[in-house]
């Protein structure tokens, strides 16, 4: 194994040159400074190029791989709270008040008629799975701002990086959501389709 691979680009530390060792504990970040390393980089812009993630996550994307990984959690939230406020025009509402009245809407089930539409419409509410759809996105959405935004600003221990690269990508798939697939790089989505149609 390279001898690179012992040594943190951040702080120069030097971990044992035992590579059983190395090997078994798999270091993401590096124990003494706690910066993410190389690899670790390397395995979350695949990661990220995988999912396609969105655009507006941008920034999020680059303080995560800057080992900034509280920073980055709280602006892809923020970005979630100003996109929705933004597409609802709920300029004065926050958190689960603000997801609620944002996706949510009233049906007639006698007419089979929705009397009152959504300020943030995910599809045509036409039948009962996309009116399931929309109120699982509501839910989805509220939970997200009063229960896991909760726990992870007041629970020690939610900075790790694996829980940050989760609440992104649930912050992510919402914003797929509302957004729809214009939101991404379409570079790989665009290469993948030339594929299958060329195969």
């Amino acid at each position: 194994m390279n001898d690179e691979l012992f040594k943190c680009p951040n702080c120069d530390a030097h971990f044992p040159t035992d590579q059983d060792l190395w090997m078994g504990f798999k270091f993401n970040v590096c124990p003494q400074c706690a910066n993410l390393l190389p690899e670790t980089v390397n395995y979350i812009e695949n990661y990220f190029r995988i999912i396609q993630l969105v655009k507006p996550l941008a920034e999020a994307k680059v303080l995560l791989l800057k080992s900034k990984s509280v920073a980055a959690v709280r602006e892809a939230l923020i970005t979630l709270e100003t996109i929705v406020r933004e597409k609802s025009g709920l300029k004065d509402l926050m958190g689960p008040d603000l997801m609620a009245q944002a996706f949510s809407f009233k049906y007639e089930s006698r007419a089979d008629t929705i009397t009152q539409d959504p300020k943030i419409k995910i599809n045509s509410l036409s039948n009962l799975t996309e009116r399931n759809e929309q109120e699982g996105i509501k839910f989805f959405a509220m939970g997200l701002m009063q229960g896991i935004r909760n726990i992870y600003m007041h629970t020690k221990g939610t900075e790790k990086l694996y829980y940050c690269l989760q609440i992104i990508t649930a912050v992510d798939l919402l914003l797929k959501q509302i957004l729809g697939w214009e939101s991404q790089d379409l570079t790989f989505q665009t290469l993948s389709s030339a594929v299958v149609t060329s195969s």
